[in-house]
């Protein structure tokens, strides 16, 4: 099984329309929706334009835009001093507080709502910039994923080139307690690349289930490409059926 994930629906309209061209030309099987990005309401009505209902989750999103509740706005470790959602990687999150966390959950749980208020069943659950993967954030989100009934969260990157042992280990663990408590939908997890790469590698078993993560977008030449890649995207990449192999990068102009 070959899940592509389309992540960043509602970022902006050019985002919009990828993901909806890619849905239609079979080049995604699901997507995640941004609660706190500008056209959030664009994809959302395209969602039920489109019937996309059952192939649409949350993309919860704690690194950039206006967060949906009040008293996050006031975490320095969260917001900047204009209420701005400024949380990054560089430093990784392993406490918070029990303040800090219950209100990161408040935060959580009004990005969920909203998908539901614009009646989004939300299938599944990421996060922009991978942000659930840190540990202290990891926690309140499983917490919360757990209460609201959504029944997966996506892994850690765990597949492809250039992750070292210690994050291979962190990985391992973070995976492991996805995995037991059920809320894994597949064994692996990375980009194009990251599965081209597992394609070629050996010691890979057939048999493991791999989400793809793309992020299409339509560039200013009006070709549908892949963010993270820079890759043109089109049906050669992958035949999402026969699972086949990563043939071609050349596309045409939607």
């Amino acid at each position: 099984m070959v899940i592509i994930n389309a992540d960043d629906f509602g970022l902006d309209d050019r985002c919009n329309k990828a993901i909806i061209l890619c849905f239609k030309e079979g080049l995604c099987s699901s997507a995640t929706l941004m609660p706190n990005m500008p056209c959030f309401k664009e994809a959302c009505q395209l969602t039920h334009e489109n019937n996309l209902l059952n192939h649409v989750g949350i993309h919860v999103v704690l690194t950039e835009g206006v967060p949906l509740t009040a008293k996050i706005r006031t975490l320095p470790k969260f917001c900047n001093k204009d209420g701005i959602l400024h949380l990054n990687r560089d430093t990784p999150t392993f406490f918070l507080s029990s303040s800090e966390k219950r209100i990161l959950a408040d935060e959580i749980r009004a990005q969920i709502k909203r998908c539901r208020d614009f009646g989004i069943k939300i299938t599944h659950m990421d996060s922009h910039h991978h942000i659930h993967t840190e540990w202290a954030i990891s926690e309140v989100v499983i917490s919360v994923a757990r209460e609201q009934h959504i029944p997966f969260v996506r892994l850690s990157r765990n597949c492809g080139a250039n992750i070292n042992f210690i994050k291979k280990i962190y990985k391992y663990v973070f995976n492991k307690r996805l995995k037991l408590l059920n809320l894994a939908k597949t064994d692996l997890f990375g980009s194009l690349i990251d599965y081209k790469y597992f394609l070629s590698d050996k010691n890979q078993s057939i048999n493991n289930s791999f989400e793809i993560m793309i992020h299409p977008y339509i560039n200013d030449e009006q070709y549908l490409i892949d963010k993270t890649t820079n890759m043109i995207l089109n049906k050669n990449i992958i035949d999402i059926l026969s699972l086949e192999q990563i043939v071609s990068f050349c596309g045409a102009k939607y």
